[in-house]
């Protein structure tokens, strides 16, 4: 053990220079991860409106034969900050939060969400540098998503959509159940689109220097107005 100015390092898993720590092995490192395990559970009959804030995790919404919202926090990773894990219902609006002051590197942290099977009024996300999934099967009336440089990917049953980042992509498959509005602003990431059910789109693109391809041919079904900006990123519509 090596004893400097009142704290005590090991001698193989830390670098001194002039007195300083300055770094430290695979080994310490190893020591440092946590693992993570944690679900939580809500009954769904009176929440219409689900609000999720994830600034260091990827977060998936999958839909369950149960009644029940549930959140899933798990995997490794080593965080020098606590954790802060919330989940609590607000009149009929659900929030989960998962977020830390420090850093988070070297992990595999997963926030797994199961919905019912209904539509709710609103689904929001809003994240840092982490993807937002919606599969098939979830279903809201409103989805607003905003990252900085995460992705947005999304097979749900969704009316109007509202997706804002600085980098991350957007990908957007929608089943038209009626008329739909598609609002997406990037800087830099790509937007691909496609539709089903969708027979007019009243399309407003915006691109500097990104290819605009629309490649939508179906002549039936409810209309959809998109509005798409990119300043550098491609956009396609099918």
């Amino acid at each position: 053990m090596i004893r400097i100015n009142g704290r005590v390092f090991s001698r193989n898993s830390v670098t001194i220079v002039d007195g300083q720590q300055t770094g430290y092995n695979r080994c310490n490192e190893i020591d440092k991860t946590q693992k993570f395990d944690q679900i939580k559970a809500e009954d769904c009959s009176n929440i219409d409106k689900i609000t999720i804030k994830s600034t260091f995790c990827d977060v998936n919404v999958s839909v369950s034969n149960s009644s029940k919202v549930e959140a899933h926090f798990y995997g490794k990773a080593i965080i020098d900050r606590e954790v802060n894990f919330v989940f609590r219902a607000v009149n009929s609006e659900l929030i989960i939060t998962l977020e830390t002051t420090g850093t988070c590197f070297n992990g595999n942290l997963k926030l797994d969400v199961t919905v019912p099977k209904k539509t709710f009024k609103v689904i929001s996300a809003k994240s840092f540098s982490t993807d937002i999934t919606l599969n098939k099967g979830v279903s809201t009336d409103y989805l607003k998503v905003d990252t900085q440089s995460g992705d947005l990917e999304t097979n749900a049953t969704v009316n109007d959509v509202s997706f804002s980042t600085i980098s991350g992509d957007a990908k957007l498959c929608i089943n038209a159940t009626q008329d739909i509005n598609v609002n997406v602003s990037s800087i830099s990431g790509d937007v691909s689109a496609k539709f089903n059910n969708i027979g007019h789109i009243n399309l407003s693109t915006r691109s500097i220097s990104g290819e605009v391809r629309n490649q939508h041919k179906e002549s039936r079904g409810y209309n959809a107005n998109l509005d798409i900006s990119t300043i550098s990123g491609d956009i396609k519509i099918r």
